[in-house]
């Protein structure tokens, strides 16, 4: 059984293929079980952001990680070299590890992300809807979750929070010498949305206006934070009439064109320039867009030089946060250890043992008025009442498939309490 994970993020795939392997909910779903119907995985989640689309899971294959490369080759239609190139991947100690950075914010393209947590609860709350989250996917992700909030209690990546979103407000107040009295339109209202948002109205912009494609939930942010909404068909229009665009959707095709944008543009007469900044994977905004007049666009990848001085200026964090990442990977791969089933048996015989001989000393009074041949046969019928305790547990510790192994081994450490020091 191997712990495993394949994944591509911004450091080696480029924008326009994770765009390409970016998952919706739906595709989550089908993607896990299409994974399991293949057998190529026993327990797993989809980790997909802006930055990253990474599997983690139970492998009892020997080709466990080519068989993961060639399912995501197939499902996204994606040429198999390629994604092998640029892929990341490993096993074990590997696998926590790099989703313990992940969580921690480490491995993100602005170092300390405080959006990466909600983003890995909810790929964890989507395999377990999915039925694809047991035993040790379900700590693991628990575990990458406690993890986090560690590094954001204890370090100053947690004291300073960033995100995506703050390095796009800063990339703003490049363009412009403030942002106070500036006219804002967010398209979308999701969570990249709404933390923009919030940002947007303490810098004192003049207006949000907020389009969204469900006009109710778009209703909702702009109240939330005293915009205005607007209708979907109307977003170029709107988009003609700001100084700033922030578009953040879960939409598969461009929600702007250039076409769009340059007939509103044609209609609007501007006193300034018009910054388009594209949050989205894949991209909400045509790349064309930038090359209107008087029109700046800029998407994640443009955005990774400002990440690089952000990474800069919390360098000193790090080393704490890596060895909060290395303290929690050591927890959980003596929980995994664990769950052998060899172990399980033995601590539980151990248990078994240590209780019958405690008892056995609470009634040494009593047994000392016994002959020696009626001693040895009371220590043969406890070691026997234990033997015959222990039996069917380790038979069934070997029964079933993998996962459901893992999963008794588990529930017997838990229910026994094996991990508990005796008193």
């Amino acid at each position: 059984m191997n712990l495993v994970f394949v994944g591509w993020d911004h450091r080696a795939a480029p924008l326009d293929l994770r765009e390409r392997l970016a998952f919706t909910p739906e595709k989550t779903r089908e993607a896990l079980e299409g994974l399991f119907a293949e057998h190529i995985l026993s327990e797993g989640a989809i980790v997909s952001t802006c930055n990253r689309a990474e599997i983690y899971g139970i492998s009892a294959r020997e080709d466990g990680l080519d068989a993961l490369a060639g399912f995501f080759s197939r499902f996204h239609r994606v040429d198999d070299a390629l994604l092998r190139q640029t892929a990341l991947s490993g096993r074990g100690d590997a696998t926590s590890r790099h989703l313990f950075r992940v969580a921690a914010g480490l491995d993100s393209m602005v170092l300390g992300e405080a959006q990466i947590l909600g983003q890995i609860r909810e790929a964890h709350r989507l395999a377990t809807a999915a039925g694809t989250v047991h035993t040790v996917t379900n700590r693991l992700f628990m575990s990458a979750l406690e993890c986090g909030k560690r590094v954001r209690a204890e370090t100053a990546l947690g004291q300073k929070p960033t995100s995506v979103a703050g390095l796009a407000l800063a990339l703003a107040g490049r363009v412009f010498e403030s942002l106070k009295g500036r006219k804002v339109l967010l398209i979308g209202a999701g969570e990249t949305a709404e933390l923009t948002a919030r940002l947007l109205a303490d810098d004192g912009v003049s207006e949000i206006l907020v389009a969204n494609r469900s006009y109710e939930k778009g209703e909702a942010l702009a109240a939330a934070i005293r915009g205005r909404a607007v209708r979907w068909e109307d977003r170029a229009r709107a988009a003609a009439g700001v100084d700033l665009v922030l578009s953040a959707t879960n939409a598969a095709e461009p929600v702007l064109t250039v076409g769009a944008l340059r007939t509103a543009l044609h209609g609007a007469p501007r006193r300034g320039p018009l910054l388009v900044l594209d949050l989205a994977v894949p991209r909400d905004v045509e790349p064309e867009v930038g090359k209107l007049s008087d029109v700046y666009r800029y998407d994640l990848d443009g955005l990774q030089e400002m990440a690089a001085a952000n990474a800069r200026s919390r360098a000193d964090e790090v080393p704490h946060a890596e060895a909060i990442v290395e303290e929690s990977v050591r927890k959980f791969q003596e929980w995994w250890g664990g769950l052998l089933q060899g172990d399980v048996v033995r601590g539980l015989r151990e248990k078994l043992e240590s209780i019958r001989r405690a008892e056995l000393e609470k009634y040494a009074g009593k047994l000392g008025a016994m002959g020696a041949s009626e001693r040895a046969a009371v220590e043969r019928l406890t070691e026997t009442l234990v033997a015959h305790i222990l039996h069917d547990p380790t038979v069934g510790l070997k029964e079933g498939d993998g996962s459901e192994r893992l999963e008794r081994a588990a529930a017997v450490r838990a229910l026994f309490r094996l991990d508990e020091r005796p008193k």
